[in-house]
């Protein structure tokens, strides 16, 4: 470019110069201009992916818990030093504290504040240091929504939230208003996002107050209209939705219509299993859309009573793009305020043809495990 712009020059001032560039100047000038590149061999690099890591996750669930100031089960624990292994075998505990989420109801409000509300044949209050006993067996969330959780009024549910909250423990389905009475709690397994909602729907006449826009309560799910939305909305956000209920009626193992219709609602609605207590005793499993509907877990450690009880647990086994749920029982007795594991395998098989009977459409083999049949 330097000696083309000097052979312009020239030209304009001809006493200076005496000739022109030639032709062939030109021509290796505008060649030697030409960028040349270098040929490769090599082939483009593929991005690399990780291989999934596989998991398998256990998240157990029991019935009605009970702590309350005076009841046997309380009596039993204190006698004994507030010792949890005098009140279930070292198999229960190892299950629950060994559980990746451990989830209870919570039967009762934690509180020395507030007063019995009338017109209820039963009240309990639990001394807030009671909460031990949820921590020496493992428990990472308790169910609120239940009919004795606002037994002695918004004072003594308002302590009970704080003093789970001060234990590190999760709640739902009761609140200081309807927005927390009715929010998910989201619990991360290693990337895994699980969703926890939890209802009431067991009393016609509201002596349990329900959660309002301004005042404390339960979530009362009579009209499961919010409850299913919330589930729709958890759905959006979680990998599980798991959605614990309070139903049925008190003491009878066959079921209500509308736990039928509301348990499958909810699996219409999202959720991926229902699990649900109230009735303190077993009730059956259903299967519907692959999703399990365990009516109920009746008592695990609430009375002095000589009856069946459960350990539910749900498997998440698999990888992150594909995992599959499954159940599994380990069976249990409620004997003189103790729990303890059936090991011996003939009533083992009794109580698995039990829960059969009482079954819509589930069937157990020889470990526990629960499927459609």
């Amino acid at each position: 470019m330097k000696r083309l712009l000097l052979a312009a020059l020239c030209c304009l001032g001809l006493t200076a110069c005496g000739t022109v560039p030639t032709y062939q100047e030109e021509a290796v000038l505008e060649t030697t201009a030409v960028p040349t590149t270098v040929p490769t061999t090599e082939a483009p690099t593929e991005p690399t992916t990780e291989p999934e890591v596989p998991f398998d996750y256990t998240i157990c669930f029991t019935g009605d818990i009970s702590v309350e100031d005076g009841a046997r089960t309380t009596s039993r624990w204190i006698a004994n030093g507030r010792d949890t292994s005098a009140c279930f075998d070292e198999t229960m505990m190892a299950h629950m504290q060994a559980a990746d989420i451990c989830f209870a109801n919570n039967e009762f409000p934690y509180s020395t504040r507030g007063h019995a509300i009338p017109n209820k044949d039963y009240t309990y209050r639990a001394d807030p240091a009671n909460v031990q006993l949820m921590l020496d067996l493992g428990v990472d969330i308790v169910s609120l929504a239940n009919n004795h959780m606002y037994d002695y009024g918004p004072d003594a549910l308002l302590d009970t939230l704080d003093t789970l909250d001060a234990a590190g423990i999760e709640r739902v389905g009761a609140g200081k208003d309807l927005d927390e009475a009715s929010r998910t709690c989201f619990m991360e397994l290693d990337g895994l996002t699980v969703a926890f909602l939890n209802g009431s729907r067991v009393e016609w006449a509201e002596l349990t107050k329900g959660a309002t826009d301004d005042s404390p309560g339960v979530f009362r799910t009579v009209d499961p209209t919010l409850l299913y939305q919330r589930v729709r909305e958890a759905r959006e956000a979680a990998d599980l939705v798991i959605v614990y209920m309070h139903w049925g009626i008190e003491g009878v193992d066959y079921l209500e219509e509308y736990q039928q219709e509301v348990g499958k609602g909810l699996v219409d609605a999202g959720a991926d299993a229902v699990i649900g207590d109230h009735t303190h005793c077993l009730q059956g499993i259903e299967f519907y859309k692959g999703a399990p509907i365990v009516y109920s877990l009746g008592n695990f450690w609430f009375n002095g009573k000589t009856q069946r009880t459960a350990l539910a647990e749900l498997h998440v086994t698999g990888t992150q793009s594909d995992y599959t749920l499954s159940l599994q029982y380990l069976p249990a007795m409620q004997d003189n305020c103790r729990v303890y594991t059936i090991t011996d395998t003939g009533a083992q098989d009794a109580y698995y043809r039990y829960l059969e009977s009482i079954s819509p459409n589930a069937v157990f083999d020889g470990e526990g495990n629960c499927t459609e049949g």
